[in-house]
């Protein structure tokens, strides 16, 4: 997953902006009304739907926003400026996926597998982005570097570079071919993407996949609380009271954002060799 900017500028909430907006959209968000208030109140929110007493009365009045602004998608008026971030994408992204080193096979794999049946359901092919660097240079000005280096002596030893060892020889073509690409490409290195498709098995050992939902979910606990200890302070009677919601505020903060740091650690270690 990556996050990309699809429209720099300077917004403000007084500035008049021009908007041309795809009334396709509004009407996907409307007719799905239910489904987002429902998670925002239960999943989000913690609290029962049924306990909403004037659940219908707000869902009208957001369907009615979204009907104006999917009538008349082209306006000209000064924008709210929000600032939206996507929650726990990564973890998601880990868990929607079941993505885990383990689970990342190959056809040999899949053979030896007994579940390795369409009917299954168990392989999910997914794309990813291959990036590589690699040295502008052509094979042949490749081969002439190297030709070069061995008719000269290296080092304070003056050693020939046919005695030289297999890293050191690989170091000597690769500063030499920096030098030379920096003169000749003014460029040392060149960067390549390629989309590459690998499967993903949804019948591994989910252990990893397991920890991951663990901890995301026990940070959500500990975010609900921080918001339910923050909104104590400002009803707190007494001095104690205040005291000691302030103090489980800062404590529960304190849990979210170290869970949010491990849990940035868990997508950071899988992309180690041998994770």
């Amino acid at each position: 997953g990556k996050v990309e900017c699809l429209e720099t500028g300077v917004y403000r909430s007084d500035i008049e902006y021009k908007f041309d907006m795809k009334p396709e959209g509004f009407q996907n968000l409307i007719d799905n009304v239910d489904r987002v208030m429902t998670f925002a109140i239960e999943v989000e929110g913690g609290i029962d739907r049924r306990k909403i007493t004037n659940y219908d009365e707000i869902k009208a009045e957001i369907v009615e926003k979204l009907e104006l602004l999917r009538d008349r998608p082209k306006r000209m008026e000064t924008p709210y400026v929000y600032h939206i971030d996507v929650g726990a994408m990564y973890p998601n992204i880990i868990l929607t996926n079941r993505l885990q080193p383990s689970a990342i096979v190959d056809d040999a794999t899949c053979a030896a597998c007994d579940f390795n049946q369409a009917r299954n359901g168990c392989k999910r092919k997914m794309q990813w982005i291959w990036r590589g660097d690699y040295n502008p240079a052509t094979r042949g000005e490749y081969d002439r570097t190297k030709e070069q280096l061995s008719r000269e002596l290296h080092g304070e030893d003056s050693v020939p570079f046919h005695e030289l060892g297999d890293r050191e020889q690989a170091a000597a073509v690769s500063d030499r071919l920096k030098l030379y690409s920096k003169n000749a490409y003014k460029k040392t290195k060149v960067t390549e993407e390629v989309t590459r498709t690998d499967t993903v098995c949804m019948r591994e050992n989910d252990f990893y996949v397991d920890t991951v939902r663990q901890f995301r979910d026990r940070r959500y606990e500990y975010k609900k609380l921080t918001k339910v200890w923050g909104k104590k302070i400002g009803k707190a009677r007494t001095p104690q009271e205040k005291k000691e919601a302030e103090d489980s505020a800062i404590v529960y903060d304190s849990l979210q954002v170290a869970h949010k740091c491990i849990l940035n650690s868990f997508y950071g270690y899988v992309m180690r060799k041998g994770a």
